[in-house]
């Protein structure tokens, strides 16, 4: 058994396909709503012949609590602070960038277009954790 998605409700669901890709680098690796459906899928862009090990399952909807947030591993200090100019400019700011050490590191957090918090950090590596 493994984990295979996560769906999250969408006020602004065109706003926040465009962020996610965007902003966080994820691809439409299926769009229901070409086959009648209501969802679209979002992962890591699949190198050809595989599939994305996870996904979010995106559907307009009311967001009646946003999660805690969702993180985002950046390769570069660089970019991190590059998101968050880009959000400050846009308002959706919430903070940082701050370096909080440890195996937190660099970090940033963002509000999305229908209102989820979005961490994006560099150097809180997840690989190592398993037993």
């Amino acid at each position: 058994m493994h984990w295979t998605h996560v769906t999250l409700p969408l006020g602004d669901l065109e706003g926040s396909l465009r962020f996610f890709t965007e902003v966080c680098g994820l691809a439409i690796v299926r769009d229901r709503r070409l086959e009648g459906g209501t969802t679209v899928w979002l992962g890591p862009p699949p190198l050809p012949g595989h599939e994305p090990a996870f996904v979010l399952v995106a559907q307009r909807g009311v967001v009646r609590e946003p999660l805690d947030h969702f993180g985002f591993q950046c390769a570069t200090r660089e970019e991190v602070t590059a998101i968050a100019a880009r959000a400050e400019a846009d308002g959706t700011l919430v903070e940082g960038p701050i370096d909080a050490g440890g195996s937190v590191g660099y970090l940033a957090v963002v509000r999305e277009p229908s209102g989820h918090l979005v961490e994006f950090t560099h150097g809180q590596p997840i690989r190592g954790l398993g037993a």
